[in-house]
């Protein structure tokens, strides 16, 4: 009889035995998984995208780039929800428009059902930069109104706030400025953003560089992307979007047009809106290989100074145009998330810290 109990033991104990193995195996082979997907970059810098800067604020030095995050209050909730112990980004986004001062000092929900609110993110981050973007398109003459001073009384109230807020802002005047739904005229973009540079300087709003960001893709009416651009002393960076774009190892004309435009000016160039639209599926991780691998790789060739990834669900927001943009929140995946992480934990990424705004070159007051 003992000999048959002891045989019932063993017989109980050899599967528990195998399931530790086996969960070892497994812990083992996720950490191999993670490091293949991570070595799919490549790091290579090309040398031509290694040029002294011109007349510019904020800049990561040589072989950094500084990490952002966004882009609304619920969906920079729900990332730290998800990922309360991973190192938080240097940075986080955030959207106002030029006709009225919503969504700065305190939050609002406009008609996509997001909410902005700047304020929140000097309050909750500190060590850390904001990315503000300032909606202006060419319909109903909205940039022709702010190039004439229509908009005065809501810059000057936005110039006071980010003095307040003591920290690097990096603001996107009328991104996606070529973007055909946009429809912005040249020659009233031009004059609305130099008078809105030219405001925010005698404001005294010296925190402040100021990003001209480019679609990046067809521009509106054809035109040439240096008609749009308002000179050399009133742009400190040059902004790009990526999102199909890196479902190719190449990213196209346009954007090739825009990197150039930016290396003959000797500006440095930021990703300020990036995401894989098509969307991050739960259960397979194939997106790595088909968008971030080729993300990261133009990062790293491109000598690409800044970055900003949009954490968001596209069809929760009710975007004209759009309407095909899939869920691209990282946490959908967790071996994506992971690989993620695992890129962006890399010293090359700025990220909040002490440390920072001495690596950006900015001294709070």
């Amino acid at each position: 009889m003992n000999i048959i109990i002891s045989a019932i033991l063993i017989f109980c104990l050899i599967p528990s035995a195998w399931s530790q193995d086996s969960s070892k195996e497994d812990g083992q082979s996720d950490e191999i998984i993670i490091e293949e997907m991570v070595s799919k970059i490549n790091t290579d810098i090309d040398p031509d995208y290694v040029y002294k800067y011109s007349q510019t604020k904020f800049v990561p030095p040589a072989g950094k780039t500084l990490l952002i995050m966004g882009q609304t209050v619920e969906a920079i909730t729900e990332y730290l929800e998800n990922f309360p112990d991973q190192n938080l980004p240097g940075g986080w986004a955030a959207y106002w428009g030029v006709t009225e001062f919503e969504g700065i000092k305190k939050p609002y929900k406009n008609n996509t059902g997001s909410t902005q609110d700047h304020q929140m993110l000097v309050e909750k981050f500190p060590n850390s930069v904001i990315q503000s973007a300032m909606w202006m398109v060419g319909k109903w003459a909205i940039a022709k109104k702010a190039g004439e001073g229509v908009y005065d009384k809501v810059i000057k109230k936005y110039a006071a706030w980010a003095k307040s807020a003591n920290r690097p802002i990096y603001l996107r005047i009328g991104y996606e400025f070529d973007g055909p739904h946009n429809e912005l005229e040249p020659r009233d973009y031009k004059n609305a953003y130099r008078h809105i540079v030219d405001l925010l300087r005698a404001e005294n709003a010296n925190n402040i560089a100021f990003v001209w960001h480019s679609y990046a893709s067809p521009p509106f009416n054809d035109y040439k992307l240096s008609e749009w651009y308002p000179g050399d002393d009133y742009v400190d960076w040059v902004g790009i979007s990526v999102f199909g774009h890196a479902y190719n190892a190449d990213f196209g004309p346009s954007c090739d047009n825009v990197l150039e435009f930016a290396k003959q000016h000797r500006k440095p160039v930021m990703i300020a809106e990036a995401n894989p639209v098509n969307g991050i599926d739960k259960e397979k991780s194939e997106v790595w290989d088909q968008w971030f691998v080729n993300f990261f790789n133009f990062i790293y060739r491109k000598n690409i100074k800044a970055v900003s990834f949009i954490n968001e669900d596209w069809q929760s927001l009710s975007i004209p145009g759009i309407s095909s943009w899939q869920d691209g929140r990282l946490f959908n995946n967790k071996e994506v998330s992971k690989a993620w992480f695992r890129e962006t934990d890399k010293e090359h990424y700025l990220k909040q810290s002490p440390q920072l705004y001495k690596e950006l070159d900015f001294t709070e007051r």
